[in-house]
This record gives C-alpha cells, structure tokens and sequence, in this order.
C-alpha cells in the first residue's frame, strides 16, 4: 500500500482569498450573535437556543448571521481543497458541504418557539429543524485538520490544529448530554427548567473556534514559489 503523500506546503492565492472570506465571516457571525444577546435581553440565554434569535424585530440579525456562517464553512472548505491528501479528508469537505447547506437552511427558513409542541411545528420549522441535523463540522473537522497537517505535525501551528478539532465534538457532545439529562426529567418537554442555553452556545462556539483557526492555519501557509 503506498503512503500518502503530505499535503503541500504551499497555498494558491485562489485559496487564500477563501480563507480570508472564511475568517471574516466567522468574525461576522460571532459579532452579530453577541449583538442579539444584548438587543434580546428577553430572551433568556440560560435555557433559549440561538436559533430562537430569528424570532420578534430582530431575526433577520440571525438569519444575516447564519448566512455569515454558511459562508465562512463553504469557503474554508474550498480553501482546504488544496490541502487535503486523503479519503478521510475527503469525506471531511463532504461533510463540510452538507454543514454548510444546514446552514443556508437554518437561515431561509425561521424556527419555531422552543416551547410549541410537536404536532404545531410549521414547515419552516421543520426546515429549520433540518438545516441544524445536517451540522456535521464536529466530524469533519478531524477529518480535514488530520489530512491538511499529515507530515507536518510541528509545522505552523498544525499540531494544535490537530488537537483542537475535536472542540466541535466536544461541545456537541456536551449539548446532546444536557438534552438527555435533562428531558425526561421534566417530562421531554422544553422550559425554563431545562438549561440548554448555555451547552448550545457552547456548541457553536467551539464550531466557530475550529472554523477560524482552520482557516488561520492557511492563511500562514506560505505562497507558491513563481517559476524562474
């Protein structure tokens, strides 16, 4: 079997100006979800989702900001094309793509209240609903740092590339254990009691980290050499 060969250590220009569309709207995204956390102090942070900032005056702010991270996941994935050298890297841009289709998703289409019930969800809702299950960054991240840094382990920053992509599974991991824990202790229905507020943004947050410090990775990389 022969050995994979290291991913180049050069960037094209085409793909650096990805990486820089993709920091920028990481940045877009963070600075407009912080923004709704101070226009909507209603809406409580402890136990609301994020997605519930598309409700009331101010949703078109979080579908602008999904939009923002739609953008940033697209381009971090063309901008990593160049990189990737294996199957597993591969399947990580897939993955890359279908996150970021989630998240045009989650952004045309408004969520329902958290607290409606089943059998009065709307079709926009449900879209909603669907974008969010389509969210596959906290598999392909590793997918895509291992492959982008293979035989440079040391090399720009690529070893802590490679240790904080698995944030997004982490903080995931860590939303679907508060769902589980605290669901059926209040009857599976969502409220005040169920305190997921804070392991979503968690969740996100470790998204957005490993998004820009993918995309920051690339930006180091040096530019090709020009031919004689």
């Amino acid at each position: 079997m022969r050995p994979v060969p290291p991913a180049p250590t050069a960037i094209p220009a085409s793909a650096r100006t990805a990486a820089l569309l993709a920091v920028g709207g990481g940045s877009a995204f963070l600075l407009l979800l912080a923004s709704l956390h101070l226009l909507r102090p209603d809406l409580d942070p402890t136990w609301r989702v994020i997605s519930e900032y598309e409700l009331g005056p101010y949703g078109w702010l979080m579908r602008l900001a999904f939009g923002a991270l739609a953008l940033t996941t697209a381009t971090l994935g063309v901008a990593s094309y160049t990189q990737v050298r294996t199957r597993g890297g591969y399947l990580g841009l897939i993955l890359l793509a279908l996150s970021a289709l989630g998240m045009i998703l989650a952004g045309l289409f408004e969520t329902d209240p958290l607290t409606v019930a089943a059998e009065a969800r709307s079709s926009d809702g449900r879209l909603h609903e669907l974008g969010a299950m389509l969210d596959s960054i906290p598999f392909a991240a590793p997918l895509i740092s291992y492959s982008m840094t293979r035989g440079r382990s040391t090399q720009g920053g690529a070893r802590w590339l490679r240790y904080l992509a698995w944030l997004p599974l982490l903080g995931t991991i860590v939303f679907v254990a508060t769902l589980a824990r605290m669901m059926p202790a209040h009857g599976g229905a969502f409220g005040p009691e169920v305190l997921i507020g804070v392991p979503n943004r968690l969740m996100i947050a470790t998204h957005c980290v490993w998004l820009l410090l993918a995309a920051a990775y690339l930006l180091r990389l040096p530019a090709p050499t020009s031919s004689p």
